[in-house]
């Protein structure tokens, strides 16, 4: 049986129609490739809540994030033709940039990786709201040496330790336009959307009549205890009981996120994925671009250059997701199993976003509902697990796990293993449960998500825990010298 036929559009749509009702979603759009065919493309809810205009697939989207991935095939095109090397140093590549702190040894590896020690903040001046550096009023972006005028901070020794970088995929983009003399918008022109026929396809973050509108829900209790830190209030009114207009903010550096598309333009890209980056790299190089080149834990997801790798349902797969400040969430799988690539464009900026594309996902492969092994938590897992475990060494660089979650807890209470966190969807306890049959210490935290996270205990020589690796890469060491709080 072909990847085609075994779509099935019904179990997809029908999917899509609870998601829409289950999480108040203002609109979405599906698209399924099988190799070079866009096998199924689909419009739910409303791409204008106001004005009743309906989603539709044509219509655009900030895909955010997923913008990396392009620039990261134009880089490693750039190596493939001897213009650049992942060995070369941004000292050398952009001497005019002040790097601050251990910056000497920074090379472009480690930012295509998200190892270069960047944070949130590009200094710690900017630490108090980290996110609005990555965000304008206009959409004239200024030459890195003016809209760094302090610097980039390497907080930590570059390759020792993974942050998400959105600063480090900044001077990705002016390291690629340096090396082919024109802008990033030129250079994802001629090298991406052009030969790959993503007629429609930009890098310039304009609004516009063919954009869907963006939209937020309503703050959080985890959303107003941060506002209230940074003295802001985002209280603003619903259209429809649910959803919230989004205020437009400029993506402030366009190589990290600014490209607008739709699915069938996407279609054309995830395609030219699913053959090895055919027409843009060397078959090898995107072999390259896919493997683990970061990997601290193999019962864990990793990062090739730029493409998250995990298994999903199953399958291996790979890819991005983009988020957009206003309204906008998109994701981008490629399961090269199956040949098939899925797009998943949200005009809503929700924290719920994963499972929506878990669901899809599970919608498009015909998989049946994960389950956990049934078997009971190992004893000596109950004994060596309880603890408080922190951050690693580093400022900038903890400053996503800081205000997600923060310290986490581990109690064992009535045979049971209690996950706590400082802060966010964890504050109040949630059961850890045997992810493996064969590995005691590989957990999985009991949420009402479709695909459980999971967490892997890491011990020593002793048996002895030491620390915990967490879903998107980042990990906690176990501190004996702090006290637990409940």
């Amino acid at each position: 049986m072909s990847s085609q036929q075994s779509i099935d559009p019904v179990r997809i749509s029908e999917t899509a129609k609870r998601l829409l009702e289950e999480f108040y979603l203002p609109g979405l759009s599906i698209g399924v490739v099988s190799g070079d065919e866009l096998v199924y493309a689909e419009g739910f809810g409303w791409a204008d809540i106001e004005s009743r205009r309906d989603q539709d697939p044509n219509l655009h989207q900030r895909i955010g994030s997923i913008t990396k991935t392009m620039v990261c095939l134009c880089a490693m095109a750039l190596v493939d033709e001897g213009k650049l090397s992942p060995n070369d140093r941004v000292v050398d590549l952009l001497p005019d940039l002040q790097l601050n702190g251990h910056g000497d040894n920074l090379k472009l590896w480690h930012l295509l990786t998200h190892t270069g020690g960047i944070g949130e903040a590009p200094t710690e001046t900017d630490i108090a709201d980290p996110l609005s550096v990555l965000w304008a009023d206009g959409p004239d972006i200024p030459p890195i040496p003016e809209k760094y005028p302090d610097g980039i901070t390497i907080d930590v020794e570059p390759g020792t330790k993974w942050h998400y970088a959105n600063h480090g995929w900044m001077l990705v983009g002016e390291i690629v336009a340096r090396a082919e003399g024109v802008t990033i918008e030129e250079v994802l022109e001629r090298r991406i959307f052009e030969p790959l026929g993503m007629t429609v396809t930009d890098n310039y973050d304009r609004p516009g009549k063919r954009l869907t509108t963006g939209y937020h829900h309503p703050p959080t209790h985890e959303d107003l205890d941060q506002l209230e830190i940074f003295g802001q209030d985002n209280t603003g009114e619903t259209v429809d009981g649910h959803n919230i207009r989004g205020e437009w903010a400029y993506v402030n550096g366009r190589a990290a996120g600014a490209v607008h598309s739709n699915i069938p333009d996407m279609a054309q890209y995830a395609s030219a994925l699913l053959r090895n980056g055919a027409g843009i790299v060397r078959p090898e190089t995107f072999a390259e671009m896919i493997k683990p080149q970061w990997c601290p834990d193999d019962r864990m997801g990793s990062l090739g250059l730029s493409f998250f790798r995990s298994k999903q349902f199953g399958e291996f797969v790979f890819g991005h997701g983009g988020g957009i400040a206003g309204g906008w969430n998109t994701d981008l799988t490629i399961i090269r199993g199956r040949n098939l690539g899925m797009m998943v464009h949200i005009n809503g900026s929700l924290e719920v976003s994963g499972e929506v594309y878990s669901q899809i996902l599970r919608s498009v492969l015909g998989a049946p509902v994960p389950e956990l092994p049934d078997v009971a938590l190992d004893p000596k897992v109950l004994l060596a697990a309880p603890g408080v475990y922190s951050m690693p060494p580093g400022t900038l660089t903890n400053s996503r796990p800081i205000r997600t979650h923060g310290r986490l807890q581990i109690t064992a209470e009535s045979g049971e293993l209690i996950l706590r966190s400082r802060r966010g969807a964890f504050r109040n306890g949630v059961r850890l449960l045997p992810a493996s049959e064969s590995d005691p210490f590989f957990l999985a935290i009991d949420t009402p998500a479709l695909q459980k996270p999971e967490i892997a205990l890491v011990t020593n020589a002793g048996g002895q825990v030491t620390g915990m690796r967490l879903p998107r890469l980042a990990w906690m060491d176990r501190d004996d010298s702090l006290e637990p709080w409940a």
